[in-house]
């Protein structure tokens, strides 16, 4: 996880302004098919929700790859997302049913581009020897580099060269190949239904990129992060907005987007519209979105007092329980397994686990659906 600044000031004064004109009388709880999200309206229905973990690895004393199966499966997970193609650690999996999404480094990306023959090599050295015994279901080439201009020329080429050496082996209708993406690749977000991607960039990186996944089957994978935007427009948006208001309370905030007509209640289900509609934007028709990164800290500075263990927990088991309610659904990765002492930058970078860096809870989470 990488933490972005949004730049897009317009756009969060005016979701602070419409939020507080809806929020200075209460609501009741709000029903119905049009009330409450839209996300997944012009992107494929993925069935029942899939929750993941991302597994990253700047910590100190981490628990060892053999150890993560039982972890992963002791929090009733059953997929993880990496951030490399460690040999050590896609063995670990082997024959548990876990299923991997593993990432291929980003100085790779200008590489592959232009060479087929170190894409087809990757394959060979990473894939082959596993994909038999561990489940492997995509590949993201790259994290977060759509908008870097040392890889944005060459991410597409090297995703098609990374796909075809996949096919080369018959995998690609087994193993997906996609890359991450942060939602700066927005330019416009609000209202959602009228988000944009940023003009050049959408055009010549993203629609390609997007009429690749649709002709492939691959996912678009983003990463959105309520918390960051919470935070950057501080003190405006309601903190009940960004952790998922009680889907039973009896006073409920909302906001109305003045063009759809569709009332949301929460942040991420905003968030996830203005990537659906700017997709829609281009002209091209729905995408499957995975939500490739998602949580909420547990600490942070003293300014930061959003940070806490109890937003962590509630966020986090909120929106599982949002998940399963919607009808229309969306796997995610939750960000993250562990804590990273390791990181540097603001103290909240390294407090994103659901986990202490020695393996044990730091609080409980119910992820097993309901009987």
């Amino acid at each position: 996880m990488k933490m972005m600044t949004i730049t897009n000031d317009a756009f969060w004064i005016l979701l602070i302004l419409f939020i507080s004109m809806a929020s200075s009388s209460t609501i009741p709880s709000l029903q119905g098919s049009g009330i409450g999200t839209n996300y997944g309206r012009y992107s494929s229905n993925l069935g029942a929700p899939e929750i993941g973990i991302n597994y990253g690895r700047y910590g100190t004393n981490l628990p060892p790859p053999e150890a993560l199966p039982s972890l992963i499966t002791s929090l009733s997970i059953k997929h993880v997302k990496t951030f490399d193609m460690d040999p050590r650690i896609t063995t670990s999996f082997a024959n548990t049913g876990i299923s991997l999404s593993l990432c291929i480094p980003n100085d790779k990306i200008p590489t592959l581009s232009t060479n087929l023959s170190e894409a087809d090599s990757i394959i060979r050295t990473f894939i082959l020897p596993y994909h038999k015994t561990t489940i492997i279901t995509s590949i993201s080439v790259g994290n977060e580099v759509s908008l870097l201009p040392q890889f944005s020329p060459h991410l597409l080429s090297a995703i098609v060269n990374v796909h075809r050496a996949i096919k080369r082996y018959r995998l690609h209708k087994k193993i997906k190949v996609t890359t991450t993406h942060s939602l700066a690749i927005l330019s416009r977000r609000f209202p959602p239904s009228t988000a944009r991607f940023h003009g050049s960039f959408g055009e010549s990186v993203l629609k390609p990129l997007v009429r690749f996944l649709l002709r492939t089957k691959s996912p678009l994978m983003v990463n959105v992060y309520p918390y960051l935007a919470y935070k950057q427009s501080f003190p405006s948006i309601p903190l009940d907005f960004a952790l998922f208001q009680p889907a039973n309370g009896s006073k409920r905030r909302m906001y109305r987007d003045p063009y759809s007509g569709v009332a949301y209640t929460n942040l991420f289900d905003v968030m996830m519209d203005s990537v659906d509609s700017a997709v829609k934007a281009l002209g091209l028709p729905k995408v499957p979105v995975v939500v490739s990164e998602i949580g909420w800290p547990s600490s942070g500075d003293p300014d930061e007092a959003a940070a806490s263990l109890e937003n962590a927990r509630v966020f986090n088991q909120r929106l599982v329980e949002h998940l399963r309610r919607r009808e229309k659904k969306v796997t995610v990765y939750i960000f993250a397994l562990f804590d990273e002492d390791m990181k540097t930058g603001a103290t909240v970078e390294k407090h994103w686990g659901l986990l202490y860096g020695n393996g044990s809870r730091k609080y409980d989470l119910n992820i097993s659906p309901p009987v």
